[in-house]
């Protein structure tokens, strides 16, 4: 750019900062840095500095952005060596009244100070610090008490004299601000000073905080007690410090106490002696015995932390299990009780995050014999769902060894209770997640099929948006643990019946399902050689044992046959014509698990770091079939159906949404294509016998031509329903298989005595009414309760699933919202008319689509219409 330019940009610069103009002015200060280095380091240091720092009386965002474009000066005045004039806008900055401008210039300093040399740093950086702490306003000093810890260490003794003696004078300012920011920074001041200086000049000051007139300065007494623990012997802390700490359990500001409660842990860290061990102890006792829930709250949040922290200090002692043990009997489990009981409800569900954690730092018999009743004792009594689902939650802090078989019907409750009320708790309802997952690691799958497949499935089909979408994606943690012939035979089928679900927010759910299974978001593998499907096998096809060897070949092989015909298969037009679409789909690509599942996810990554494609030995010698094996035959036998039965649905998104999912199903196999032909793969298949290859494609054969399972006509509204309907007694009822009803019974007479009723009134249908779209066709059954009434049950299918052997023949009232009652007639939409014109005719069907929590599904936005291929 030419000097002309260059001057007539510098003009137009320092216009526009005159001017009143807000947008124009942060605009133009986002520009700042190319300005100048079309200025050239001596103009900028000359010229545009200096024009800012006297004209500097901007706006507080301008100030903020001004104060970021700084940050990058450096270079632009050519070096830290002539920086002083950055640092004369910035300490203007730092006299601001706005904090958040104040702590980005400290900020920006802080970062300056760093990098400079010492020479530089006693040349340009100390005459900051004292000019911003000699000012008088308090913005001045409070931004001067950060600075002292990056230059102490920097500069001479004498100047570090000079420089404790300024901060001692903060310490002791006129203004409770000033002296409170100076205790904040005292910290890093006293980590980086020696012993002696510490002990001789800032205990006086310690004892200054402790007695400061301001309970907001005195708080922080506690954070400068443990900064001095850190530099001082026990025999000096006794003598200097302890005392006072003492006091501080029975101070009268809560807050001191409440902040004595938060560092309570770090307390015993620090203090780690045995004099002192049971008067730690005594201060933990009296904060769990406070009388403000708010001291109480924190104490139950580091119960955890404060008890391993107690336990070190046995460590150095033969058998300190033994030892520590007993004290945690005696004087730790009554504090327990204590919280466990308490009327605040959040001091309760505080303690709920961390109780189950104790299992790490006790052995097994003092687990069982103190914490596992007090986890039963809450799911069976607690009314409050939020506590119930911590506790369900934390279940992943358990060892393995835990059995929890005689918790489950407690557990067992409390997931029902959570599934009848998701709508209010829809949140903690996702924990019932991390709670399968630590069953399933002690259960065997049997014992998952029959008590908690049916909550599973309840789940899948929750009136909750991300209740459903966070569902599938501990499935494939399922099948990784279960086996995915258990999955295909136990979860499966209920894809099936989402499928034919009347209302269309519930018709993605198989489609949730399939991409978990074929790309799980909990899923952690990692190769360096960038196969993910194959690298165990290929690692396993050389093994030294010859069974396993074999094994490996035999599975890659069993792979190829299974892929080749899964290839054909995708090749059929109609498979063709879906994948074409995908270049027409312009607002969704991706998917936002993220969103719905929130802290669920982190846990379950965290607690079940899996592999999910692995393959171990032992899964090759037991001939157990591996979850890729199972993942292409689910493929091949059901997900192409499925995702072809709704690719012709009505609604458009449904078929946008299966779009996605074919081709992220074309994109699985291709990479798996990739891997399978490369040289290693088909060398190691070469070594198969043309016998043992005939064998393989016959089992492939007979493998992908197994009908799929389906779920039994009467075991549908038991297993889905039972759990999520509301009694009209107090009681839950009975989970179990309900007994087919003969035409002739007295049940079967009151059924039909009972059919013209409105059967909303009766019982609540599989989900809230305010979720449905439209009702094709309504079905009744029946379910008994405990005391022998029927509770009838809507259970909405389309007009071909025939669930309970009756179908209505006209159209039923539904009401539009439950809690009006008002009614409206919907009938069911002739798909030959709306087929037609194609998809878009598929708006005049006029489905209902009412608000519900979390229920904003990014594949429930309108798009084009489904474009021919």
């Amino acid at each position: 750019m030419g000097d002309d330019a260059v001057v007539k940009e510098f003009e137009v610069f320092k216009e526009a900062m005159r001017e009143e103009n807000l947008e124009v002015q942060l605009e133009i200060t986002k520009k700042l840095g190319i300005l100048a280095k079309h200025l050239g380091a001596e103009t900028t240091r000359n010229e545009l500095l200096p024009f800012i720092k006297e004209n500097i009386d901007f706006h507080d965002e301008i100030l903020l952005n001004l104060s970021e474009q700084l940050r990058q000066f450096i270079p632009l005045v050519g070096g830290y060596q002539h920086s002083q004039p950055i640092l004369e806008v910035l300490i203007k900055l730092c006299k601001t009244d706005e904090t958040i401008v104040r702590d980005k210039a400290v900020e920006i300093l802080k970062d300056i100070g760093e990098n400079l040399s010492g020479e530089l740093t006693q040349e340009l950086f100390v005459p900051v610090v004292e000019t911003l702490a000699n000012e008088d306003w308090f913005t001045s000093k409070c931004s001067a008490a950060a600075l002292y810890s990056t230059i102490y260490s920097k500069v001479s003794d004498e100047k570090k004299f000079e420089l404790r003696n300024s901060f001692r004078m903060l310490i002791q300012d006129d203004s409770p601000i000033v002296r409170k920011v100076a205790a904040i920074n005292l910290l890093e001041l006293i980590d980086i000073m020696d012993k002696d200086t510490v002990k001789n000049e800032f205990i006086p000051v310690f004892d200054n905080i402790v007695n400061d007139a301001m309970d907001s300065v005195r708080v922080f007494a506690v954070d400068v007690a443990l900064a001095l623990a850190k530099k001082l012997t026990e025999k000096e802390i006794d003598e200097f410090i302890f005392k006072t700490i003492e006091t501080w359990a029975d101070n009268p500001s809560w807050r001191i106490r409440q902040r004595l409660a938060y560092y309570i842990a770090e307390l015993q860290r620090v203090i780690p002696f045995g004099k002192t061990r049971g008067k730690i102890l005594a201060l933990f006792q009296k904060l769990v015995k406070d009388t403000e829930p708010e001291v109480r709250i924190v104490v139950a949040k580091n119960l955890f932390d404060y008890s391993k922290n107690l336990r070190e200090t046995y460590k150095n002692q033969p058998k300190f299990e033994d030892n520590f043990e007993p004290v945690f009997q005696q004087s730790v489990m009554p504090q327990i009780h204590l919280l466990i009981n308490d009327p605040s409800h959040e001091v309760k569900l505080a303690l709920s995050s961390n109780i189950l954690a104790l299992s790490s730092l006790l052995r097994e018999e003092c687990f069982r014999k103190n914490i596992l009743p007090l986890l039963v004792d809450v799911l069976e009594n607690e009314t409050s769902m939020p506590i119930q689902a911590n506790m369900l939650q934390n279940l992943n802090c358990l060892p393995t060894n835990v059995d929890l078989t005689l918790s489950m019907h407690s557990i067992k409750n409390v997931v029902r209770s959570l599934i009848i009320n998701s709508q209010s708790h829809w949140r903690t309802t996702r924990s019932i997640f991390v709670a399968f997952m630590h069953i399933a690691k002690f259960s065997s799958k049997e014992y998952f099929a029959e008590n908690l497949k049916i909550f599973y499935a309840a789940l899948l089909g929750d009136p909750v948006f991300a209740i459903r979408r966070t569902a599938p994606i501990i499935l494939p943690l399922l099948a990784k643990q279960y086996g995915i012939s258990w999955t295909s035979e136990n979860i499966i089928p209920y894809f099936n019946m989402f499928t034919k679900d009347c209302r269309y927010l519930y018709r993605f759910v198989p489609m949730f399902g399939i991409m978990e299974l074929i790309s799980p978001s909990l899923d952690c593998s990692s190769s360096e050689s960038g196969d993910k499907y194959l690298k165990d096998l290929k690692i396993l096809a050389v093994s030294t044992n010859s069974e396993v060897k074999k094994g490996a070949i035999k599975i890659l092989a069993k792979i190829s046959i299974m892929l080749e015909k899964l290839n054909k298969k995708l090749e059929d037009q109609k498979y063709k014509d879906i994948l074409a679409l995908n270049e027409y789909i312009c607002d969704f690509k991706n998917d936002t698990i993220d969103l719905y599942a929130g802290e669920t996810m982190d846990v379950l990554k965290v607690d079940n770091n899996c592999d999910i494609f692995s393959v171990k030995e032992d899964a090759i010698l037991k001939n157990h079939p591996t979850y890729i094996e199972g993942v292409i035959s689910l493929i091949f036998r059901e997900f192409l159906f499925i995702i072809e039965t709704l690719n012709d649905d009505l609604i458009e998104n449904i078929q946008i949404r299966s779009v996605y999912t074919l081709n992220k199903i074309k994109q699985f196999v291709n990479k798996l294509n990739e891997e399978l032909n490369k040289p290693w793969v088909k060398e190691s298949i070469k070594l198969l016998s043309n016998e043992e290859m005939k064998n393989i494609e016959n089992q492939v054969d007979e493998e992908l031509s197994r009908k799929a399972f389906e779920i039994e006509e009467g075991k549908i509204d038991t297993e889905l329903m039972e759990n999520i309907i509301t009694p009209s007694e107090d009681t839950l009822p009975d989970l179990g298989n309900i007994p087919e009803l003969d035409e002739g019974s007295e049940s079967s007479d009151k059924s039909k005595d009972t059919k013209e009723k409105n059967v909303s009134d009766e019982a609540m249908p599989l989900r809230p009414e305010g979720d449905i779209t439209k009702r094709e066709d309504t079905c009744e059954s029946k379910l008994e309760q405990e005391d022998g009434g029927p509770i009838y049950l809507n259970l909405q299918t389309n007009s071909n699933v025939d669930v309970t052997g009756y179908v209505s023949p006209e159209p039923k009232t539904v009401p539009d919202n439950p809690s009006t009652g008002n009614d409206e007639t919907i009938s069911k939409p002739k798909k030959e008319d709306t087929k037609a014109e194609g998809v878009k005719e598929v708006n005049n069907n006029k489905e209902v689509k009412t608000d519900e929590p979390m229920n904003v599904d990014e594949s429930n936005v309108s798009s084009s219409s489904k474009p021919s291929p």
